[in-house]
């Protein structure tokens, strides 16, 4: 179905069925009682994010969206310079996962399925849909900061699941500030796909390095790095 009116309404109907089906399915799955996420990801598989996957799945498909929440490859394959920066982060945390070591392998594998399953699911949602439906509207520059304060702000609700509103208040504080620059490159890259890998594996480290104080230093200093990398990407875009 192809639809020719502002996509912006839709668009954020869509993100409210979804953020129902994502926190819905994770209260569910936890019957209620206080769960930290760390425990939940490394344990059992997450099946609300699964079905929240399936959801915007069936829902672009029918409104023919695929190809403008950029689900294609980059526009230029020089483009792909711009993943420099990450990836060298990247290498760094997957250096401290390797000096810290691994889990058992069915911890491992329950780890890689669940960051992938909330990658894919996060960025079709925030840097897909919900930029796509805003930007049609309010513009780059202003549809980057909205998305961005949007993603963050939802990962507060994780406090539903943990029992936990600090911990999640400063979880929104990084997703945030990586709101900003995956948006960045999902503007310059035109494509959603890279934004999916990074986006997994910058979860998939981070759960598997542990919490400490240490990391969590590290962390705070690659997402301040990227956060202003992000507004120097955007910067044309005002």
């Amino acid at each position: 179905m192809n639809v020719s009116r502002k996509p912006w309404p839709i668009s954020l109907g869509i993100f409210t069925i979804w953020l129902i089906v994502v926190v819905g399915g994770g209260l569910l799955q936890v019957k209620g009682q206080p769960t930290q996420l760390d425990e939940l990801v490394k344990s059992q598989l997450i099946y609300g994010v699964l079905a929240a996957i399936i959801f915007l799945s069936g829902t672009i498909t029918y409104f023919n969206w695929w190809n403008k929440i950029g689900w294609k490859g980059p526009n230029s394959s020089r483009n792909l310079r711009l993943l420099s920066l990450p990836a060298l982060f990247l290498f760094i945390m997957l250096l401290i996962v390797l000096f810290t070591g691994l889990p058992s392998t069915r911890v491992l594998l329950i780890v890689i399925i669940n960051t992938l399953m909330v990658g894919i699911n996060e960025e079709l949602m925030f840097r897909g849909v919900l930029f796509y439906g805003v930007s049609s509207s309010f513009g780059i520059w202003r549809a980057a900061w909205i998305t961005a304060a949007i993603f963050g702000s939802v990962h507060t609700l994780n406090s539903l699941i943990t029992g936990d509103f600090s911990a999640s208040v400063l979880q929104a504080f990084f997703a945030g500030m990586f709101g900003v620059w995956a948006v960045a490159l999902r503007v310059r890259l035109d494509t959603v796909i890279p934004l999916i890998i990074i986006h997994w594996l910058w979860d998939c480290l981070a759960f598997l390095a542990g919490s400490s104080e240490r990391l969590g230093l590290v962390l705070l200093f690659f997402s301040f790095l990227l956060f202003f990398y992000g507004i120097w990407l955007l910067r044309g875009f005002r």
